[in-house]
C-alpha cells in the first residue's frame, strides 16, 4: 500500500510540474531535444528556423539565441556541405551568437559556443587558417573557463583543439587528454534532468566520451 502511494505521488509530481511550464518551455524542450538528437541538414535547418521564431517571441532569454546560433554552427561541420556553405552556416551563427551575448554578456556557455565557432571556422580551411585563427581560438575558451571552470563543453572543445595542435607539432597529448578526462567527469557529476529543466546546454558528454577513449 505504502509502494501504491508513493508511486501515485510521483505521478502527481511530474503532471504538475509538466502543467507549470509555459508554452516557452514547451516548445525550447521541443526543439533542443531535436537539435542535439540528429545530424541531418534538413532537420537542422528546421531547428534553425524553429528557433528564430522563438527569439522573435522572446527577446529577452538568451537561451534561444543560444540555440539558434548552435543549429548553424552544427550545419557549419557537417561534412555533406561544401566549404563556401560551411562558411555561410557559421557566418549566421557568431552573428546569432553575438546577439546571445548582448542579452546575457560574459556567460561561459555563450563564450564556449563563440569559441567552437571559430574552432569550426578553422576546421573548414585548417593550413589556411590556423596560424591566424587557432590563437583565438584558445583565447575564447580560456576566457569561457575563467568564467566558469566547470563548463565541459568549453573543456572538451579546448581538449580537442589541443589535441590537434599537439598532433601538428609533434608533441605530447597528456595535457589535451587530462582536459577531456576533466571534462567527462565534470559531465558524470551533472544533474542532467535539473539541467534539462532549466534549458541549460547538455550536449558534448559523447564528444568528451569519444576523446578519453581514443587517449587510453
Amino acid at each position: 500500500m505504502k509502494k501504491l502511494t508513493l508511486i501515485f505521488a510521483l505521478f502527481l509530481t511530474v503532471l504538475n510540474a509538466n502543467a507549470q511550464e509555459s508554452p516557452y518551455q514547451k516548445a525550447m524542450k521541443k526543439e533542443i531535444a531535436k537539435l542535439i538528437e540528429t545530424d541531418s541538414l534538413p532537420v537542422l535547418q528546421q531547428s534553425a528556423n524553429a528557433f528564430a521564431r522563438i527569439c522573435e517571441l522572446n527577446p529577452k532569454e538568451w537561451q534561444p539565441y543560444y540555440y539558434h546560433a548552435l543549429a548553424y554552427t552544427y550545419q557549419g561541420v557537417n561534412n555533406a556541405l561544401t566549404a563556401d556553405k560551411k562558411d555561410e552556416a557559421l557566418a549566421k551563427a557568431e552573428e546569432i551568437a553575438q546577439k546571445a551575448d548582448g542579452v546575457s554578456p560574459n556567460n561561459s556557455e555563450i563564450v564556449a559556443l563563440q569559441g567552437f565557432i571559430t574552432m569550426a571556422k578553422v576546421s573548414v580551411d585548417p593550413s589556411g587558417r590556423g596560424q591566424s585563427l587557432s590563437g583565438q581560438v584558445m583565447q575564447t575558451f580560456g576566457k569561457a573557463l575563467a568564467l566558469n571552470d566547470k563548463n565541459p563543453r568549453a573543456l572538451i572543445l579546448l581538449a580537442q583543439m589541443e589535441y590537434g595542435m599537439a598532433k601538428f607539432f609533434g608533441s605530447g597529448t597528456e595535457k589535451a587528454c587530462g582536459s577531456a578526462k576533466q571534462s567527462l567527469a565534470i559531465f558524470a557529476g551533472q544533474d542532467q534532468a535539473a539541467l534539462i529543466a532549466d534549458l541549460q546546454p547538455t550536449w558534448g558528454r559523447n564528444l568528451a566520451e569519444k576523446m578519453v577513449k581514443g587517449c587510453q
